[in-house]
């Protein structure tokens, strides 16, 4: 396989490249809301909000009823391109972050034959997003720190989960196809009790690394859903240029 640092690219699966000496472990991000800048490979980027957090409000922390916290089944109007647009981010709604323990055991993306282990990992008040394990592993996000950010699958709110695209010295990871799916496609939780919760793909879309403030990418929405995020583009000077943002409603 070549040297050279190709990344994932507008490609066809099947002729796409990996790098070993270029991909450093590209993560999905590496900092909360700062443009996921630093997202292949873990920047000390921060973000850019300033001071710490406050404590989270009653509305950031409460749990919605159970059975009533469901993926909105009206279609949402999406826009028709590629890139992800302020309009595809309002159109999800808002709604609480729902806390509560993390009982995931498992991801499992049938279209991509993706079937991993999660690690969980809290994002601190610095709002640096830790990268994941491995190459083979899924993060999730613990946003209690982050009032009105993330979600808990179950529970409601944005499920927030990341993975490598590619790993170095190993070559494509666990979401090397993340931009092959589309909507309607199916993403499950395996949890811990042998129940499956399951939500259908609305967009997959990418946005420019360099493009600002994402915490509404990881907002928490108005029914329950789930944000898959990873790398895309192309790779240049250690880092790729874009984000690929996976979003799906609870079915």
């Amino acid at each position: 396989m070549s040297e050279q640092a190709a990344g994932i690219r507008a490609a066809p699966a099947a002729t796409r490249m990996w790098s070993r000496r270029g991909a450093f472990a590209c993560a999905a991000m590496a900092l909360l809301l700062a443009a996921l800048a630093g997202a292949c490979g873990g920047s000390s980027a921060k973000t850019n909000k300033t001071g710490t957090p406050g404590t989270p409000t009653s509305a950031a922390l409460s749990t919605p009823t159970p059975g009533a916290n469901v993926g909105l089944k009206t279609p949402i109007a999406v826009s028709p391109g590629a890139e992800l647009t302020a309009q595809d981010l309002a159109v999800r709604g808002t709604g609480p972050a729902a806390r509560g323990p993390f009982e995931g055991v498992r991801l499992i993306i049938p279209k991509i034959k993706v079937d991993a282990p999660f690690t969980v990992k809290t994002v601190p008040a610095s709002g640096q997003m830790p990268n994941p394990n491995s190459w083979d592993d899924v993060v999730y996000y613990d946003f209690s720190n982050w009032p009105g950010l993330g979600g808990t699958p179950g529970k409601g709110g944005n499920v927030v989960v990341a993975g490598h695209v590619d790993y170095i010295r190993h070559g494509p990871a666990v979401f090397w196809d993340l931009r092959e799916l589309k909507p309607g496609d199916k993403v499950e939780i395996k949890m811990k009790d042998g129940s499956t919760i399951t939500y259908e793909v609305v967009f997959n879309k990418f946005v420019p690394a360099s493009a600002g403030n994402f915490d509404k990418v990881v907002s928490a929405t108005a029914g329950e859903s789930m944000t898959l995020i990873t790398c895309s583009g192309d790779f240049n000077r250690g880092e790729y240029n874009q984000r690929q943002i996976v979003w799906a409603r609870r079915v």
